[in-house]
């Protein structure tokens, strides 16, 4: 089992010049987990290139939060298809 790290909210606002109430507003829309550690916010860092993402869709092409819901959810999709085709095409090599 891996252990996961964490960054502070305020830290990793500051340092990226995100605004703290736009992570609150994407753990509220359920889009990532935060954890509270002695009265402190904190997110994972495997969660920091989506966050990352997720403010480049609403900053830069004005995608709302309910739209980068959408698409998160498409992408997983996407990536669970393109899972089970790499998969299927293995078995159909086997057979060729």
């Amino acid at each position: 089992m891996t252990q996961t790290s964490y960054i502070q909210i305020t830290t990793y606002c500051q340092q990226t010049s995100i605004d703290t109430d736009f992570v609150i507003t994407l753990e509220k829309y359920g889009l990532i987990k935060t954890k509270t550690m002695e009265t402190q916010l904190f997110i994972a860092e495997d969660d920091i290139t989506e966050i990352e993402r997720m403010f480049r869709l609403h900053k830069e092409l004005g995608v709302n939060l309910e739209g980068i819901d959408v698409i998160n959810n498409l992408v997983k999709r996407l990536k669970t298809v393109e899972s089970e085709l790499n998969s299927l095409k293995k078995v159909l090599a086997l057979y060729e």
